[in-house]
């Protein structure tokens, strides 16, 4: 298992613009040709850790969540995931592998199928040396 730097810049837009940065140490590896991305988080009162799951494929990112937050969420391009109370539409996903890579993501989340926010997740693995 190898180790990456994960950098996540998460903007939510609807009547205001939010910004959110993350950075963390994670472990990286690859399995029947998914990569899979491993790092624990803590929320933002810095209470609660949770580990988080990338599993990142050709078409598509699995964004899971468990600990202090239980929460699944599937990017696919022009795709619609999750149940009718919190549900993403992915408008764009762009996955670029690499020494270097590289996952932009443009989506709608609704919850209630009610629409809270657009959002862009631009995620970034660097190697850890």
């Amino acid at each position: 298992m190898n180790k990456v730097i994960v950098k996540i810049n998460s903007k939510q837009k609807n009547d205001k613009q939010n910004t959110i940065k993350m950075k963390a140490l994670a472990n990286v590896y690859t399995k029947n040709g998914i990569l899979y991305v491993i790092y624990k988080e803590k929320d933002l009162n810095e209470e609660k850790e949770t580990s988080t799951m990338l599993k990142i494929q050709e078409d598509s990112l699995t964004l899971t969540r468990t600990g202090g937050v239980q929460q699944q969420q599937v990017f696919a391009e022009g795709k619609e995931s999750g149940n009718l109370k919190m549900k993403v539409k992915t408008h764009r996903l762009e996955i670029i592998t690499g020494m270097k890579s590289t996952i932009k993501i443009d989506y709608a989340l609704y919850i209630n199928n009610s629409w809270q926010s657009d959002n862009e997740l631009m995620i970034r693995l660097e190697p850890a040396n």
